[in-house]
């Protein structure tokens, strides 16, 4: 990535975050990984009734008294390590959030998934009992967001997915839980693809993987990107490759930590490497100090000949927006 040209080199703002990240990762290492890094990535800490989160989550379950009810007796396993969760309190009210936004995904969940998946162990996420299930933010916000991207009636059966910021890789476990045969191409910087590499590698051992490596030829290592089930490459890498056609190209919360040049960059490859749908998930005003910017919803420059299925505040993370757009039939 520093050999990179500089409009792909990470902004300011990741390379601060990123060094944090090293220091956290040679602390307390990959074990517990969902218990530090992650807490930067899409896996904020609601613990208290005030948080926007909490409201959004708490107002549905206020229409339906009896998965209120069941939420008031959800509780946080292992509470070890909590320093961010301090009192019993603060405990109690991230235990109730997570029920009630189980609640909410489950509700709306097309495709059934929080009815059969349990958060994975590996990396020791911030889990409560709830149902007689171990549930966590990560898989309600990944099943959500998954029924999100796949919302459009004239979507195919997704067979290739392209996530641009995968971070550790929640939304590609969800995803090849949902539709084993996907392929699934990550996209990031360091450390993050590391560890999104060794996690999906430990819970698929099975699947045939494109690894990390330099790569001199392009289209040679397209054609084995399009041979495997996983691949793992930096931003710089994506960008020398010939179009990969995926049916989905995503991106979630990581745009809007660019300055407006890579955005437009990234936009530039999600037309060049989409062969279907696109979906994204952006603060609708995200203030990058790092880099000087401050970025809206309206700074994204969304090519003409894409189709808008939706644009809309998202419903539980009020902050967001999330948007599905017709790329290429």
């Amino acid at each position: 990535m520093r050999g990179a040209p500089e409009l792909i080199r990470p902004s300011a703002f990741w390379e601060a975050w990123n060094e944090e990240h090293m220091r956290l990762l040679n602390e307390a290492g990959f074990a517990s990984f969902k218990r530090t890094i992650n807490r930067n990535y899409f896996n904020w800490v609601p613990r208290s009734p005030r948080d926007d989160q909490f409201r959004a989550v708490a107002r549905d379950g206020l229409r339906r008294p009896g998965a209120t009810l069941r939420a008031m007796t959800a509780r946080v396993e292992d509470t070890t390590d909590l320093e961010f969760l301090p009192r019993a309190s603060q405990r109690r009210a991230h235990a109730v959030f997570l029920a009630l936004l189980w609640e909410y995904v489950s509700a709306r969940d097309p495709l059934g998934l929080l009815g059969s998946l349990e958060e994975p162990s590996l990396g020791r996420p911030i889990v409560v009992t709830h149902r007689g299930r171990r549930i966590s933010q990560d898989l309600c916000n990944s099943v959500h967001e998954l029924g999100s991207m796949l919302e459009d009636p004239a979507t195919p059966p997704v067979t290739s997915v392209i996530e641009l910021g995968s971070g550790y890789g929640r939304v590609a476990w969800a995803f090849l839980q949902a539709f084993p045969q996907t392929r699934y191409v990550l996209v990031d910087i360091p450390p993050a693809l590391a560890v999104a590499q060794r996690y999906l590698t430990t819970l698929f051992p099975k699947l045939r993987t494109f690894s990390f490596r330099s790569f001199e030829d392009p289209a040679a290592a397209a054609e084995e990107i399009r041979e495997a089930q996983l691949a793992f490459i930096t931003p710089n890498q994506l960008a020398r490759l010939p179009s990969l056609e995926a049916q989905l190209f995503v991106n979630i919360s990581s745009l809007h930590e660019m300055r407006i040049e890579q955005i437009d960059f990234y936009l530039r490859e999600v037309d060049r490497h989409c062969a279907g749908a696109f979906y994204t998930k952006q603060w609708r005003s995200s203030t990058n100090p790092f880099d000087g910017v401050v970025i809206t919803r309206e700074d994204y420059s969304i090519p003409e000949d894409w189709s808008t299925v939706y644009s809309r505040d998202h419903p539980i993370q009020t902050g967001f927006f999330e948007a599905l757009y017709r790329v290429r039939p």
